[in-house]
């Protein structure tokens, strides 16, 4: 099996434990469902504007936006068509999701046969791992200004074991406990230095590496896009990617000694994005609502919500549940609640056994704090 070697740097964790507080904001933070909506699609539209851009598509993003509203499925320029392919790729995406498809080689066929689907007639349902060049052709990544090989995949022969050893690692149990953000960078690394398809390798792995993030809870809430990113820094993209390993697959890139360089710079990315994510959450949350809950902390929206929905009172235990801490916890928190006034004690004052909603915030509603007046259920 495939078994990825690497170092956690500071980098590295320092960036994972930002990633998850940008993640609780963006998660804690109720938007309107068309607010949500509106950052969904416009993320959506990055994703894909910016990783078809990586591999040269010139179409700028108004232009983008316009192909995919034509909807000609596979009529027009190559590029227009492009870019709808990767639009309904991350549509199949979302749709596994929902489905809870696990990863598999056929579940990486059929995404990169959506992403390189040619001209006109019937779709393949899956594509086909590429095969051995003729003789004298050499399949290599070449480098667009130089013309000279930037890397050198494996044989095609020895394409289906990598890919089956690659996906037996993606589902083992040892890459299932790693931070989703480094199983997902080591996974988009894998695939790009396997290159099983003659084409759309790049667009395949990120696409790929954004299904891990999704289906493990990193997509916050679909308002991410990272390609943007790695399109504003091209060349170290492409840098750490190839993490100065020569050329040729079997002289060092079969099994690197160490991941840390491309993995510190996918989860910096990554956190990068996850800043701007939750500050544009927080900016459109802050925008929408009673000036009162504009000065509330992530865990106070939550408190208030949990009170609303019980239209009463609740016990120190209720909260610890619903952020998963022990009820010692929510004691502390609950003395600088009760000095902001958000919480009052319900019974007791030495041994509080159940809080109230303090008076100043008494008037409020679930659609003050922008939820939907179904979520109260």
């Amino acid at each position: 099996m495939y078994q990825p070697r690497f170092q956690y740097t500071h980098t590295i964790v320092k960036s994972l434990m930002a990633i998850e507080k940008y993640k609780i904001t963006v998660e804690m933070l109720p938007l309107p469902k068309d607010i949500e909506k509106e950052l969904r699609n416009e993320a959506k539209l990055k994703m894909t504007h910016y990783s078809t851009r990586i591999e040269g598509n010139p179409l700028d993003l108004e232009e983008v936006s316009q192909a995919i509203i034509k909807h000609r499925d596979r009529q027009g320029l190559k590029a227009e068509q492009e870019v709808r392919n990767y639009w309904n790729a991350l549509s199949f995406l979302s749709a596994s999701k929902r489905l809870k498809i696990q990863i598999s080689e056929n579940f990486i066929k059929r995404l990169h046969s959506i992403i390189e689907v040619r001209g006109s007639g019937r779709r393949n349902e899956e594509s086909e791992y590429r095969g051995p060049m003729r003789p004298g052709v050499l399949f290599a990544v070449y480098d667009s200004i130089t013309g000279e090989p930037e890397y050198i995949p494996p044989e095609a022969n020895d394409v289906p074991q990598l890919m089956k050893d690659f996906v037996t690692w993606i589902n083992s149990d040892y890459a299932r406990e790693l931070p989703t953000p480094v199983r997902a960078g080591i996974a988009a690394y894998q695939l790009l230095t396997i290159h099983p398809f003659y084409d759309g390798n790049g667009r395949t792995a990120r696409a790929l590496a954004t299904y891990i993030l999704s289906i493990d809870g990193y997509d916050l809430k679909g308002f991410n896009s990272m390609e943007e990113y790695y399109v504003s820094d091209l060349q170290g993209y492409y840098t750490k990617l190839q993490m100065g390993l020569p050329v040729l697959y079997y002289n060092g890139r079969n099994n690197p000694s160490d991941l840390a360089p491309w993995l510190e710079y996918f989860v910096l990315t990554m956190e990068r994005a996850f800043r701007k994510v939750a500050r544009i959450a927080e900016s459109k949350y802050k925008q929408q609502i009673d000036p009162r809950v504009k000065r509330l902390e992530p865990r106070e929206l939550i408190v208030i919500k949990l009170l609303l929905g019980k239209s009463g009172d609740i016990t120190p235990k209720e909260i610890a549940e619903e952020f998963k801490v022990v009820p010692r916890t929510v004691t502390e928190w609950a003395k600088e609640w009760m000095e902001k006034g958000i919480i009052e004690p319900a019974s007791g004052t030495e041994r509080i056994r159940a809080y109230k909603l303090g008076r100043q915030f008494s008037d409020l509603t679930l659609s003050d704090l922008g939820y939907a007046d179904t979520d109260q259920q």
